[in-house]
């Protein structure tokens, strides 16, 4: 379910013609003064319609504070958007004893932090007071904690009540119990019989790419897995083990006890243990335990596809590229007859180009000039300390000797030392982001800008939107441009707040960034502050943005100045051909063509 904000239930304020709009407002404006009743709630609908959020919160307040239980969720959702999470659960709180939508976005705001028992607590008031959303939702708690029963009563009783959500969501339950117990008979079948192949074959769908979303949803799923596999694996089956593993490896706590796991599948023969291990090490930053895992992987299948492609890449990340090029042909993929419809294929072929694009180019190899001073940084490094071992590292890293850079920037052990090892590991690829974020705090911690907002990076490319979106916010506190713009764009593209975007983007023009210098004065020409939106716009066409010329045109023109005005639309009609081909033909309708004006 998706919580959205009050807007535009008065027709009189969204009904009647542009002209009009001001006489409306005026009439508003005075009735909310006067306290009149369902004013303030009429004339701060027709400011968030405006988007004029900034003048339309007192009002919303004044309405919520008269008792208006949907104003104090427009309010909460309003503050939660722009990342207000202290006030906005303020604002639910107000309602949420007395209003199930106030309830039901508390519960989701509380989900979300991270605090289940209070949202389970909340979803069940909200229930309570008939809201069919909160029932839905506190029964997808329940089964993702295996009280299946119960939750799908919940569903039964959510579905009578109209809700699609919960009609979809019983039958894709009922039907997930049903291959569950068909999972469980075949590998009881199995166990009757002894017959450890059929025991992991009766559970390989368990590991289907396409069912792994139903982990994240059901989590209790996980543990149900495990302990089938720990079935399998009892009766001799090798290959459970390493799926045990993989479903133990999803809580990070445990992730000593899955590798225990699979390297026992090793130790007892079965060929695919080594590669999985050699993907953890990687993931981990481990390269030189992941090389090893891999090389290990090869021999014990005599040519493991996957293992070859790896230490492929492995070797053209440290810039190995006789090692990568000969790992990769070990693949045994024919670079003169390989099948365009295959997707392993092609990641060999395009692995392949990507060797010979570096062998091509000397700049991609590391420089000369970081190579010269190694001898000199190495022996500063045997003799000194933690700023020499991290200079050390530093030129191990440019010249792409990765696994002797990170045991030096592990020795420096400094938040500058331990942010740079982060960088190598995840920027060269292999190492997982979400792993790698402990190597990024400390510098957070004291106040490295850059790396609060990697951070938020790591974290919104993980899909875990609201940590990220906190770190962003840390991330522009400290002065970082990008973090400011990308709070604009969510302020603009998802919350419909484009003062507070506004706001956002002139933060991250200040700091010499030229979108959202455009973006910044896009939105003062809209909103008639033509003066403001000059400078800014001007910084944007000196920076070589291609639409400034147009916005430029409008904003003097809003200024009065004809004359300026026209030599800016001038060059906005020499520079037009360029934006279309910029933006693509999907885009044309929505660019304005500087000729007509």
């Amino acid at each position: 379910m998706v919580d959205h904000p009050s807007h535009g239930t008065s027709g009189a304020a969204s009904g009647d013609a542009p002209g009009d709009h001001r006489d409306v407002a005026a009439e508003l404006r005075a009735a909310a003064a006067a306290g009149e009743p369902g004013a303030y709630r009429s004339y701060a609908e027709l400011l968030t319609e405006r988007g004029q959020l900034d003048e339309a919160l007192p009002w919303w307040a004044r309405a919520a504070d008269a008792g208006d239980a949907d104003a104090s969720r427009t309010l909460a959702i309003c503050h939660k958007d722009r990342g207000e999470f202290a006030e906005a659960e303020r604002w639910y709180r107000t309602a949420a004893d007395r209003d199930g939508g106030c309830a039901f976005g508390l519960a989701r705001l509380l989900q979300e932090a991270g605090d289940p028992a209070g949202a389970e607590e909340w979803y069940g008031r909200g229930a309570a007071l008939g809201s069919v959303s909160c029932t839905t939702n506190g029964a997808l708690m329940l089964a993702a904690r295996g009280e299946w029963d119960t939750a799908l009563e919940r569903l039964a009783e959510a579905s009578a009540e109209g809700d699609d959500v919960a009609t979809r969501t019983r039958k894709v339950i009922e039907d997930l119990l049903g291959e569950l117990a068909g999972w469980r008979d075949a590998l009881a079948a199995a166990e009757a019989a002894g017959d450890p192949d059929a025991a992991y074959e009766a559970l390989r769908a368990l590991l289907d790419p396409d069912r792994q979303g139903m982990y994240d949803t059901y989590p209790h799923l996980v543990a149900e897995a495990e302990a089938l596999y720990a079935r399998a694996a009892a009766i001799g089956s090798v290959k459970a083990l390493v799926d045990q593993a993989i479903f133990v490896s999803r809580d990070a706590a445990r992730g000593d006890e899955a590798r225990a796991l699979v390297e026992r599948a090793h130790e007892l023969g079965y060929d695919g243990a080594a590669f999985v291990l050699g993907v953890w090490a990687e993931e981990r930053g481990e390269l030189r335990a992941a090389e090893t895992w891999y090389r290990t992987a090869d021999d014990a299948d005599g040519g493991h596809f996957w293992a070859c492609y790896n230490l492929g890449v492995l070797c053209t990340r440290q810039r190995r590229l006789d090692e990568a090029e000969e790992w990769l042909l070990s693949t045994g993929i024919d670079p003169e007859h390989w099948d365009p419809f295959s997707e392993s294929e092609e990641r060999v072929i395009r692995a392949l180009e990507d060797v010979a694009a570096i062998r091509a180019d000397p700049a991609r190899q590391g420089s000369a000039q970081w190579r010269d001073r190694l001898p000199g940084l190495r022996a500063s490094a045997r003799e000194g300390g933690p700023d020499a071992w991290y200079a050390y590292a530093e030129a191990l890293d440019h010249i792409h000797r990765l696994p002797e850079a990170a045991e030096w920037y592990r020795k420096a052990g400094t938040p500058r030392a331990l942010l740079a090892l982060g960088r190598m590991l995840y920027g060269s690829g292999g190492a997982k982001g979400t792993l790698m974020v402990p190597y990024y705090e400390a510098a957070a911690g004291e106040g490295d800008a850059s790396a609060a907002y990697d951070i938020g990076r790591i974290h919104d490319e993980a899909g875990e939107r609201r940590t990220a979106e906190i770190w962003f916010h840390r991330a522009a506190g400290l002065g970082h441009g990008g973090a400011a713009w990308w709070l604009g764009w969510t302020s603009e593209e998802r919350g419909g707040d484009p003062q507070q975007a506004e706001r956002w983007y002139v933060r991250a023009a200040r700091t010499g960034l030229v979108p959202p210098a455009f973006l910044a004065g896009r939105s003062m020409v809209r909103r008639g502050a033509h003066a403001d939106a000059v400078p800014l716009l001007h910084t944007a066409h000196d920076g070589g943005h291609a639409e400034a010329a147009y916005w430029l045109a409008k904003a003097v023109r809003g200024l009065g100045r004809p004359e300026e005005a026209e030599r800016w639309l001038r060059t906005a009609v020499e520079r037009h051909p360029q934006v279309l081909r910029d933006y693509g033909p999907m885009a044309r309708q929505a660019i304005p063509d500087p000729s007509r004006n």
